[in-house]
C-alpha cells in the first residue's frame, strides 16, 4: 500500500506540473465623453468606475487631450497604493482621439499604430502577457487591441461613412492576416442595427472576421427587446457637458473579437457570461441609468458616477489566459544573476542553457535589442548604442524568464 501512495504521489505532482495555469484579464471599452474637453475634473467621477471594474486592459475613445490622459493615469487609475498602470503613447489625431491603458503587472505594449479614416484615427496597440512561462521566441501569447470611433448620427450618408472607416480597418487587418491573433475590438461604433452595412464589414469583411461575443443581432434602436444590451443613453436629460439624453435605447459600443478568442485557439479565451453593458440591468429602457426602479446591476455610487462621467455606459468582459507549463522544461531562475557596469550587461546562469534570448526593453514596453545565444551559462550584451536611460533586460530561456532594470549612463 505504501508503494501504492509512492506512485500515486508522483502521479500527482506530474499532473500538476503539466497542467494548465490560468489568469484573468478584464478588458473595458468606453467612451468618455470629449474629456478633459466636457468637464476637466471628472477624473474624480471616473476613478470609483475603475476601482470597481479593475480593467487589465482600458480601451476609451473622445479623450481631447495629452494632458487628460495623464490625469487619467494619474488620478483615476494609478490611485489608493495601485501603481501598476501605464499608458501608450497619446496621440493627437484628427478630432477627438483614442488611448490604452494596461496592467503592467501583467502585460506589455509591444507595438502601437494610427489608422487613419475621413475622420478620426483607428488605434492599434499590440500588447504580449508577461509570465515566468512564456517567451517571445517561441510561445508569447500577443494580444492585438483596436480602438475605433465611427460616424455618428442616422441616415444612409452616416452609414455610408461609418462602413468606409470599417471598411479601412478590414483592409489593414488583412496585411496582418497570417499573423495576427487575439483581437479585441472596442469603441464607439454608432450602429442602429446589424443591417447597417459597416456591421457587416465589421463581422464578414475582409479575411480577418470577428464577431460579437453575445452574437445579438437586430435592430438595436429605441427597440426595449434589446434593453438589457443598450449602452446610451445614461441620461434621460441634459447635464450640460455636451452628452447626448434620451434614456437608455441604443447599442453603439462593443468589444468586438476575433473567433479564436472563442475557441480559446490561442490561449486566450473569453469566459462565458462575462460580456456586458457595465451597469445595465435592463430595467432603465428610455431612462437614466440611476433613475427609479434602483439599478441592481452595480452599486449606487457606480450608478451615479455612470450617470455623470458619460452619455455612453462602458462595455466590460473578462477572458482567461492559459498558460501549458511542462515538468519537462523547468529552469531554474532565482540564481539567475544580471547587472550593468561600463553599459556592459553581465549575466550569470546557474547552468549551461541549451538556449537564451536577451530581450531589451525601454519604459514604453519597446524592444531596443534582441539577441539568442545557444548553449551559455555566462554572457554580455553591449548597450553602447542606446540612449541614457532606465530600461529592462529580459532574459528568456524556453521555459522562463528573469528581468533586470538597469540604468543606461
Amino acid at each position: 500500500m505504501k508503494g501504492i501512495k509512492k506512485i500515486a504521489l508522483v502521479l500527482i505532482i506530474t499532473l500538476s506540473f503539466q497542467a494548465k495555469a490560468q489568469d484573468t484579464l478584464s478588458i473595458l471599452s468606453y467612451n468618455i465623453l470629449n474629456y478633459p474637453f466636457s468637464n476637466s475634473s471628472k477624473a474624480d467621477t471616473l476613478k470609483p468606475i475603475i476601482k470597481y471594474s479593475q480593467p487589465d486592459i482600458f480601451m476609451i475613445t473622445e479623450l481631447t487631450s495629452g494632458a487628460g490622459a495623464t490625469t487619467i493615469l494619474n488620478d483615476a487609475l494609478n490611485v489608493d497604493g495601485i501603481t501598476y498602470y501605464q499608458q501608450a503613447q497619446y496621440v493627437n489625431g484628427p478630432d477627438t482621439d483614442n488611448l490604452l491603458y494596461y496592467n503592467a503587472d501583467k502585460l506589455v505594449l509591444h507595438s502601437q499604430h494610427e489608422i487613419s479614416t475621413a475622420l478620426r484615427n483607428i488605434s492599434e496597440y499590440v500588447l504580449y502577457y508577461k509570465s515566468p512561462n512564456l517567451s517571445p521566441i517561441s510561445d508569447t501569447i500577443f494580444i492585438n487591441c483596436y480602438v475605433a470611433h465611427l460616424k455618428a448620427s442616422s441616415g444612409s450618408t452616416n452609414e455610408q461613412k461609418r462602413n468606409q472607416e470599417a471598411v479601412a480597418l478590414k483592409n489593414y487587418l488583412d496585411t496582418k492576416a497570417a499573423t495576427v491573433e487575439n483581437i479585441f475590438l472596442g469603441g464607439d461604433f454608432n450602429l442602429y442595427s446589424n443591417l447597417e452595412p459597416a456591421h457587416n464589414t465589421i463581422l464578414n469583411g475582409g479575411n480577418v472576421l470577428l464577431f460579437d461575443p453575445i452574437s445579438s443581432p437586430g435592430a438595436w434602436n429605441n427597440n426595449s427587446t434589446f434593453a438589457a444590451i443598450h449602452t446610451q443613453s445614461t441620461r434621460s436629460g441634459s447635464l450640460g457637458d455636451g452628452g447626448a439624453f434620451g434614456g437608455m435605447d441604443d447599442r453603439f459600443d462593443w468589444i468586438f473579437t476575433s473567433n479564436d478568442v472563442l475557441t480559446g485557439t490561442n490561449n486566450i479565451s473569453y469566459i462565458t457570461n462575462t460580456y456586458t453593458a457595465l451597469g445595465n440591468d435592463g430595467a432603465h429602457f428610455n431612462k437614466s441609468i440611476n433613475a427609479s426602479p434602483t439599478n441592481t446591476a452595480v452599486p449606487a455610487n457606480i450608478a451615479n458616477a455612470l450617470y455623470y462621467m458619460s452619455d455612453h455606459l462602458p462595455v466590460f468582459m473578462q477572458v482567461e489566459v492559459d498558460i501549458t507549463v511542462g515538468i519537462n522544461e523547468q529552469v531554474n531562475s532565482n540564481n539567475w544573476k544580471g547587472y550593468l557596469a561600463n553599459n556592459q550587461f553581465y549575466f550569470n546562469a546557474n547552468q549551461t542553457t541549451k538556449k537564451l534570448t536577451v530581450v531589451v526593453y525601454d519604459l514604453l514596453g519597446k524592444t531596443r535589442l534582441k539577441q539568442p545565444y545557444q548553449n551559455k551559462q555566462k554572457l554580455t550584451l553591449s548597450l553602447n548604442k542606446l540612449q541614457q536611460g532606465i530600461y529592462f533586460v529580459t532574459v528568456f530561456s524556453e521555459s522562463t524568464q528573469k528581468s533586470f532594470k538597469v540604468f543606461k549612463r
